[in-house]
């Protein structure tokens, strides 16, 4: 995603060209950022229709001078701002070929860094700014700033949400445009959204600077929504306390009446269930954790509503009656359907009058009166975050494997479906096992592993040399990463299948399908070492409301149904921090929830280890290792600040 900060980049660097050094900025400690200019350009709102001609051709009279290479930048600039990107990495790529002054130099790696981002090559811009950062210190503080907000937008890019997070951070206090600030805050909260909760809290314990520490601890306490709403605003309270009143953080105290507006108890909640009947077993998998987690903020003092639990499956006229009913007893929230099919009774004949927290997704689209929210398990998310995962780590040569069921085959043609529109390319090949048929399917696994043509190689060899060679079958080496689609039956068989046809080294990830989610760790051996997405409800961080069930609980990946239940009780009294920033994810039983334009929830998963037999919580960016990568740059005090004399930052009221 763009930026909001990256509209003004062109045309700023347009303006920069008057603004240039006269003195030689010293460098002081690493954490101090460097001074704004006084004033930020404002962007035209209607550009020239002729402006690029014309700069172009000022760039011919003045033939091979400093100005020449000036307006050619300042074309490209322009053309950039206007989305013709063609013509503007033509203008660059000419400018590479002579000879620029340092600070055209990087004036001409920033617009190339925003091509190459445009173009998703994030590493090719990390490159591009690297080459231009010795030179830092003698760029004007303007133009430190675009450096700043460029590498903060590559590293979101590189998926290094913390390291961009805190170089906005750093630059934000130089900020005097309050366009630009708001843009800023929204892009920082952003970026700490996408950074996993457990790695987030152990950035906010480590963090030495104390305004670090502030955005660090502010975005925690929102996104967790373990603790009750009570809670919530109480800790809010003592984090404003602390840190209102430090200078750098008055941006993320002015948030605070906002984000306390959003925590809300409704009144009176309806919980409409099928507790009889053939889905009752969903049904109570969700009730229980929803009580659960009821119970819970009991006791922990939190003042709940009063909950009208309805068993839909037993109420004459269904959902529907049970809906109307709810309305008509005065709840001004409700829970439920858990049925795809009751969806349906929404319409004319039966608004949506309250906020709903629909517990499934509806193929219709969303009623317009903006009360309904959709939440539920749909494995789509898992199969999305995988393929991008799968991308980010530079996976390209992936095969798919899957068992023949509705859910798997679904899951594959997904992940094809994100592949290409990511990778711009086929995965390199699909294979199903089907029926259980394991020799078949073997069959199909030697012949695209190419097991085959090397014992031929062999083979051919011992006719050769006249005698008996002893050597092992080797698969082909192009492969980086094997994807399995299949419950937990099927996984088993396909595992160490994968290890005895000589492929044992390459990385497979799976979907929480193939985590039947046991205690006993006998069945589950055979998936050792094999990655997988899954709730965070099986991490130690819920461990207690999983405990407290007790003999509630249901069995096995019944379970993810009661996470469910669990979330739904947490979100009802926070729907409208979903609604404050899209981009915001709330920590959940489920996964990290985001909120898209639909009011449809999109969960991010944890990732998880086979290990002896558990599937156990892992730190995906430690333990899914890429097979290659740059080398990586620290966060602190990677910009090479400088502050030129008289320059103070801006202070905020």
């Amino acid at each position: 995603m763009t930026s909001p900060l990256r509209r003004y980049l062109p045309v700023l660097l347009a303006l920069l060209v008057a603004t240039g050094c006269s003195e030689q900025p010293t460098r002081p400690d690493t954490d101090t950022p460097p001074a704004p200019a006084e004033t930020r350009p404002v962007i035209p709102q209607q550009p020239v229709e002729d402006e690029v001609e014309r700069l172009l051709a000022l760039a011919a009279r003045s033939g091979k001078s400093a100005a020449a290479s000036e307006a050619r930048l300042d074309a490209a600039a322009e053309l950039l701002r206007r989305g013709d990107l063609v013509r503007a990495r033509a203008l660059l790529d000419e400018l590479a070929s002579t000879t620029l002054q340092p600070r055209q130099q990087a004036r001409h790696a920033l617009l190339g860094t925003q091509l190459d981002l445009d173009a998703g090559n994030a590493q090719g811009a990390l490159l591009r700014l690297q080459s231009i950062a010795p030179a830092a210190q003698q760029y004007d503080s303007a133009l430190q700033v675009e450096l700043a907000l460029t590498r903060a937008d590559v590293f979101s890019a590189l998926d290094r949400h913390l390291d961009s997070a805190h170089e906005r951070t750093l630059i934000h206090p130089w900020l005097s445009d309050e366009t630009m600030r708001r843009d800023n805050v929204n892009a920082l909260f952003a970026a700490l959204a996408a950074v996993d909760m457990p790695e987030l809290e152990r950035a906010a314990t480590a963090a030495t600077r104390e305004d670090w520490r502030g955005w660090l601890e502010l975005a925690t306490l929102v996104r967790d929504i373990r603790r009750g709403p009570r809670t919530q605003l109480t800790e809010l309270a003592r984090w404003e306390r602390r840190y209102a009143q430090i200078a750098p953080l008055r941006s993320a105290a002015d948030m605070l009446p906002v984000i306390r507006e959003r925590i809300r108890q409704p009144a009176r909640i309806a919980l409409l269930l099928p507790l009889s009947g053939d889905a009752a077993a969903g049904g109570l998998s969700v009730l229980h954790g929803y009580l659960a987690e009821h119970l819970q903020q009991s006791s922990a003092g939190e003042t709940l509503p009063p909950v009208a639990v309805v068993d839909t499956a037993a109420t004459n006229g269904g959902f529907a009656a049970a809906y109307a009913g709810a309305i008509a007893d005065g709840a001004d929230f409700v829970i439920g359907p858990l049925l795809k099919e009751d969806l349906a009774a929404f319409g004319p004949a039966l608004p949506v009058s309250v906020p709903t927290l629909a517990l499934n997704f509806s193929d219709a689209p969303p009623p317009l009166d903006g009360h309904l929210y959709s939440f539920g398990l749909d494995a789509i998310d898992e199969v999305d975050q995988l393929a991008r995962s799968a991308y980010e780590r530079d996976f390209r040569r992936v095969v798919l494997l899957s068992d023949d069921s509705q859910l798997s085959q679904r899951q594959l043609e997904r992940f094809r479906e994100r592949w290409h529109a990511i990778a711009a390319e086929d995965v390199a090949d699909a294979l199903t096992l089907t029926d259980l048929n394991l020799n078949a399917f073997r069959r199909d696994f030697e012949r695209m592993l190419l097991i085959e043509g090397s014992r031929q190689r062999t083979a051919a060899l011992t006719r050769l040399l006249g005698r008996e060679l002893i050597s092992e079958a080797r698969r082909r080496q192009d492969l980086d990463l094997l994807v399995m689609f299949a419950n937990p039956v099927a996984a088993r068989s396909l595992r160490p299948l994968v290890s005895f046809l000589y492929a044992g080294d390459l990385p497979l990830w799976a979907t929480s399908q193939s985590n039947a989610a046991q205690t006993d760790r006998r069945d589950d051996r055979d998936l050792e070492t094999v990655h997988l997405l899954d709730a965070p409800w099986f991490s130690t961080a819920e461990r207690p409301l999983r405990d407290a069930l007790g003999d509630g609980a249901p069995p096995g990946g019944m379970q993810r149904l009661a996470a469910l239940g669990v979330d739904a009780c947490r979100l009802q009294s926070r729907t409208g921090l979903l609604e404050w920033m899209n981009a915001l994810g709330l920590s959940g039983a489920t996964g990290e929830l985001l909120l898209d334009g639909n009011r449809r929830l999109h969960r991010r998963l944890s990732w998880y280890v086979f290990t002896d037999g558990i599937a156990v919580a892992e730190d995906a960016r430690a333990s899914l290792a890429a097979p290659s990568r740059i080398d990586s740059l620290s966060t602190e005090g990677e910009t090479p600040w400088s502050t030129e004399a008289g320059m103070q930052p801006t202070q905020q009221p």
